[in-house]
């Protein structure tokens, strides 16, 4: 590649119907100084594309990054969905069951105060009926004794004594 300095240095041979040497050099040196500017700026243009190539470079690494991360959060948010669904499920399991045991133990306890219930009705009408024998037996005693009163009140008396 040609170089401002090679520019600047370069000679050239003379000959007798030639070009003005001063004015060759003066358009040699803009040349030259036109031509280290560009390669300058060709330099510098290849470093911030470097530059730029490395940062990209770093981007396309956090972009993948991120995109990792991303599908990690939603396969972390899918498996705690999953997770926290199992969990209800399972719960809800549970307090069916639990409602389930709940409800046969009120039906249970139902029957026995039922059972206890009819027992104790069975015992009220046993007693009524024992006490209504019992006040008829009474009754029937009174009866008796005050029929023996009036036997007794009609009966003839002999000596003072009835018969």
């Amino acid at each position: 590649m040609l170089s401002p300095l090679d520019i600047k240095k370069q000679e050239f041979g003379r000959s007798m119907r030639g070009y003005d040497t001063s004015e060759v050099r003066s358009f040699l040196e803009t040349v030259a100084d036109e031509f280290e500017k560009v390669t300058e700026n060709l330099r510098a243009r290849t470093s911030e594309i470097e530059t730029l190539k490395s940062e990209l470079t770093i981007y396309q690494r956090i972009d993948q990054n991120m995109k990792e991360a991303l599908v990690n959060a939603q396969e972390t948010l899918r498996d705690a969905r999953e997770g926290s669904k199992r969990e209800a499920d399972l719960a809800r399991k549970e307090a069916e069951l639990e409602a389930e045991k709940i409800i046969n133990e009120a039906h249970k306890k139902g029957e026995s105060i039922r059972l206890e219930l009819e027992m104790l009705s069975e015992r009220r009408n046993s007693f009524i009926r024992k006490l209504k024998t019992l006040l008829r037996s009474e009754f029937e005693l009174i009866q008796l004794l005050e029929d023996e009163d009036l036997n007794l009140e009609n009966k003839p008396e002999f000596n003072g004594k009835q018969v």
